[in-house]
């Protein structure tokens, strides 16, 4: 019947032609659902004004659509504390940009000439609401107390140097001591060898391959005593995630014999998927602003993408890591496991948090001097800076998530000050943790040339220290007029590495012999199966990395290791 109603129309047009039109974009020929050749039929014998109704019919069913499925995207938000209810990463994105185009034709389909007025008016009113904390979009670090306004520590110049008296270092030095101290009498020999484990940040490749190096040190060299020997350790972002797994796992070995630190199970576990939930949450959740709440450690959060992080992470660790710092505390202060610092940036001027179980104001004094007990204000101790707003009572999740809080993936972090100020990656201001260790020897040089034989420094990281074979790799055109804009980017981790290495080069040098580090890198085995810097690896990339533990770099490294 269609055919025949095509065939006749045909015929009619051929006998009545209408009058020629112009049009913006001619069509001739398109092709159809089935990839056949088809010539479009003549439309003008429809008025404009039936067209234009049509045209406004399915615009008003796609906006209705779309607010069917924001309001679908709501209930998905309340639900998506299930695995089930987690949408994908890329998929995440994609409905992303489809709610902006859909809210933008929403807008135009109403209000016409009025959107852009209505959407400035929008703006002013939820800039207001923010301003006066009746709308809070700020993510928090769970633990800290946020209600206690009126006790809130300033964040200027005069309150950051008054926090770093020359009794308060020297304090936190002598409280330190008793863990050096403490550490020493843990050990077998009189003069025992220092280990100290610095690890970069790099997402879920860096977690993975710092975890698989640990292991494997474990095993190879130190009968399981790496964490014993070790006096603390140090680093940003990943690195730090896989480091505090195992030291957690570690604790509890020593309480329960049956854990296995060598089951690859636990290496799964911390290379699991942390990317997806979080893009879940920012679709569904973020972008409607803090509806839902929860509590934890006596206070109310609002759940956003920060949530769904620590969430994601504590199932990863079995629920291993869902302690407060000040858990840590008692087994720091004997030397049963290594100090742990979490690091994070001041956005606002670079200047850096160190989180530990106690104070370690001794990191603010200017070094290197012939005065070194002159306050500097480039490093912050968290612990005394936040004492009225229960510093220790943070969460270990959170303080890791800080520490890892990359820009636009993970939201920042504010904290409770006058003003406000927010933190996010460690990996900003030292992506390798050694400007803590540094400084950490500095301090404590005297002690450590009377207690120990030897002070070495295991570098765990996950680029290669040598990558003169990778400055050409993206010869395009494209990159020609992108590079500047990124030059930055590319570049930001090479920058610490030239600047770090002549630094540890001069401690080296003013320390002498007894100062001494190994580089353990993840090299790819080849260039096109170097795992992402992302928070999701896939199968393939999780065996590339542990395959990079036992590399030629690696193991010369490692008997480089044994003869110190």
């Amino acid at each position: 019947i269609i055919q025949e109603a095509n065939k006749n129309y045909t015929i009619a047009f051929t006998k009545n032609p209408l009058p020629k039109s112009k049009h913006e974009l001619r069509i001739d020929w398109f092709f159809s659902a089935r990839m056949h050749l088809r010539k479009p039929r003549d439309v003008r014998h429809y008025s404009p004004e039936f067209l234009e109704s049509i045209f406004k019919q399915h615009h008003l069913a796609a906006v209705l659509a779309f607010f069917i499925a924001f309001i679908v995207l709501i209930g998905l938000g309340f639900a998506s504390d299930a695995k089930l209810f987690q949408v994908p990463a890329a998929a995440s994105v994609a409905i992303f940009f489809a709610l902006l185009m859909a809210a933008v034709g929403a807008f135009s389909l109403f209000l016409k000439s009025w959107s852009i007025s209505v959407i400035l008016l929008l703006y002013i009113v939820l800039n207001i609401l923010y301003q006066n904390d009746i709308l809070d979009l700020r993510n928090k670090a769970y633990g800290l107390n946020y209600i206690n306004k009126k006790e809130r520590p300033t964040y200027t110049k005069e309150s950051i140097f008054a926090l770093a008296n020359k009794d308060s270092i020297e304090n936190d030095k002598a409280n330190f001591i008793k863990r050096l101290e403490q550490w020493k009498a843990n050990q077998p020999e009189e003069k025992p060898v220092l280990y100290i484990i610095n690890t970069s940040g790099g997402g879920v490749r860096s977690a993975t391959f710092t975890f698989s190096m640990l292991q494997h040190l474990d095993t190879v060299l130190f009968q399981g005593n790496l964490m014993k020997k070790t006096m603390f350790i140090n680093g940003a972002s990943g690195g730090l995630l896989g480091a505090a797994y195992y030291r957690e796992l570690y604790l509890r070995k020593l309480q329960d014999n049956s854990i296995n630190l060598q089951n690859p199970q636990y290496v799964d576990d911390i290379s699991k998927d942390l990317l997806n939930p979080l893009f879940s949450s920012f679709v569904s959740r973020d972008i409607i602003g803090p509806v839902q709440k929860f509590k934890k450690f006596g206070f109310e959060y609002a759940k956003d993408r920060g949530f769904a992080f620590e969430r994601t992470l504590n199932t990863n660790t079995r629920g291993y890591l869902n302690k407060k710092l000040e858990n840590y505390k008692e087994v720091e202060d004997k030397a049963i496991i290594p100090t742990m610092f979490f690091n994070n940036t001041i956005s606002r001027d670079g200047r850096k948090f160190v989180l530990c179980t106690q104070p370690v104001r001794f990191f603010m004094a200017e070094h290197n001097k012939a005065n070194n007990n002159q306050p500097t204000a480039d490093i912050i101790d968290f612990n005394s800076f936040f004492r009225k707003q229960n510093s220790n009572n943070i969460g270990v999740l959170s303080a890791l998530r800080m520490n890892a809080t990359f820009p636009y993936v993970l939201p920042n972090v504010w904290l409770p000050t006058t003003p406000v100020i927010d933190v996010m990656d460690a990996g900003l201001r030292d992506n390798y943790g050694q400007e803590n260790t540094l400084i950490f020897i500095d301090i404590f040089k005297d002690w450590l040339k009377a207690n120990t034989s030897k002070v070495v420094i295991i570098k765990i990281r996950d680029r290669s220290v040598n990558d003169w074979d990778e400055s050409n790799k993206n010869k395009s055109l494209f990159n020609v007029f992108t590079k500047p804009a990124f030059l930055l980017q590319y570049n930001w981790y090479k920058l610490q590495d030239y600047y770090q290495q002549d630094q540890l080069d001069y401690m080296k040098e003013s320390y002498g012999n007894d100062l001494e580090y190994v580089n353990f890198q993840y090299v790819p085995s080849a260039k096109d199966k170097e795992a992402s810097l992302s928070f999701h690896l896939t199968t393939a990339e999780k065996k590339e990395i542990k395959k990079a533990v036992t590399n030629k770099v690696n193991v010369d490294e490692l008997n480089k290791l044994k003869t110190e």
